[in-house]
């Protein structure tokens, strides 16, 4: 399967998908903040936010539990936040998906 999608087609897929939830979230709110460097020569599929407000574990438990979005909650000394990295498998619907779960935390909340 990768060989016969190619590496640059398969790399530009999974920053499509990195850019359209990472876009709407910054634009959703400034609590959103966007920790991986974005470019079109920066990272893949790797995305990691924190949201100003929104305990990292609480956020990703509330992600899994509820929307059943898997994600990988870090807390470190120097940065905090959930790690999210969705494959060339993953649809558009369920990036938006993911867009609108983050909103709804921010807006109202994961309790």
């Amino acid at each position: 399967f990768h060989r016969g999608m190619g590496v640059e087609r398969k790399v530009a897929r999974l920053r499509y998908l990195r850019d359209r939830w990472a876009g709407a979230l910054m634009e959703a709110s400034p609590r959103v903040k966007v920790l991986t460097e974005l470019g079109p020569d920066k990272a893949g599929a790797i995305g990691f936010i924190t949201v100003e407000g929104l305990d990292p574990s609480q956020l990703g438990g509330f992600l899994m539990s509820r929307y059943r979005i898997v994600n990988t909650p870090i807390v470190h000394p120097e940065f905090s936040g959930i790690r999210i990295t969705p494959s060339v498998y993953t649809t558009v619907d369920e990036i938006d998906t993911f867009v609108d779960a983050v909103k709804t935390a921010v807006r109202s909340g994961i309790a």
